[in-house]
């Protein structure tokens, strides 16, 4: 007796069209969540087009495919932007789910690999990328068959997506959730313009400052200028520490600056000792499903042999 096949239809029974038209529609794509919770997160299809490296026409015609085949409008269009209905609500809440799942096991993945090989993302801030430069080159001529790519980023780039492998950050604290190893200390101190002129009796925090907004409001330098020297003296606020050395550096005002990166750089003086007052510690962090990886071990022990003698200024 002939076997009836899954596919065939059942004797007796008719199929709706409709169902046999909702069968043969793909599914949804991981962009095409990316896409969802991107427009989600921003609340508006621009900066979803932004933040995924899209042009707007290309992400238009995406949504408009995905809400074809949802058979529902998952978002309300105004001019303040895009606001999910609850149809979309349910779409958004999901994408997270299965973006997360699909990230989770890219980096069980990636935390299995035991050949050391490969490509590493190292994100940094903007003020280690010359070290952190040099650093990889040393590390590449010692372990050629790894490669490293650098993303700076100030923000604490989210290593619960895949952005990056390893984060190297400057901060007191890191943050919860990873595996982390402190690297070494980082020297900060009081610099002003190479040709200013400070009388020998003039107090640590005379004068005119350079200052830090709200982005850089989180330094432990930025804690110390709002308890030590006087708003009225704050000539220029900056979003970054290569601009607050600039600034310094034209002659508009002192500024917190770390030693590794001031006296590499040039064009400044230092006015005080490092200061014990502003402590910052440089991390080495990695997503915990990482810690078997063999090129992040391979990096990671570099990294705390290397470091610490280019970062550690007296």
């Amino acid at each position: 007796m002939a076997l009836l096949s899954s596919n065939a239809p059942t004797p007796g029974i008719r199929r709706d069209p409709k169902d046999c038209l909702r069968m043969r529609q793909p599914r949804l794509s991981l962009e095409d969540f990316d896409l969802l919770r991107a427009i989600g997160a921003h609340g508006s299809l621009s900066g979803a087009a932004k933040a995924l490296a899209l042009d707007h026409s290309s992400a238009f015609r995406r949504l408009a495919a995905i809400e074809a085949r949802a058979g529902a409008a998952l978002f309300r269009r105004s001019r303040s932007g895009y606001t999910a209905t609850e149809a979309g609500a349910i779409a958004i809440a999901a994408a997270q789910r299965i973006l997360d799942d699909a990230d989770r096991l890219q980096r069980q993945l990636a935390g299995r690999d035991a050949q050391a090989e490969g490509r590493l993302r190292i994100t940094i801030p903007d003020t280690l990328a010359g070290v952190a430069a040099r650093m990889c080159a040393a590390f590449t001529a010692e372990h050629p068959q790894v490669r490293c790519d650098l993303i700076v980023a100030n923000a604490f780039v989210n290593l619960q997506q895949p952005d990056a492998d390893v984060a190297l950050r400057a901060s007191a604290l890191m943050p919860d959730g990873l595996s982390v190893r402190r690297i070494a200390s980082i020297s900060t101190a009081v610099y002003a313009a190479g040709g200013a002129k400070v009388g020998k009796r003039s107090a640590l925090s005379d004068g005119e400052w350079v200052g830090f907004d709200d982005a850089l409001s989180h330094l432990s330098s930025a804690h110390w200028l709002r308890a030590n020297v006087d708003e009225a003296r704050i000539a220029m606020r900056v979003n970054s520490l290569p601009a607050a050395l600039a600034a310094c550096q034209a002659g508009i005002g002192r500024a917190l600056l770390p030693c590794y990166f001031a006296d590499a750089a040039g064009g400044v003086k230092r006015l005080s000792a490092p200061m014990a007052e502003v402590p910052t510690e440089l991390w080495f962090a990695i997503h915990p499903d990482l810690r078997r990886s063999a090129r992040v071990k391979l990096l990671r022990e570099f990294a705390m042999g290397w470091l610490p003698g280019r970062v550690e200024v007296a």
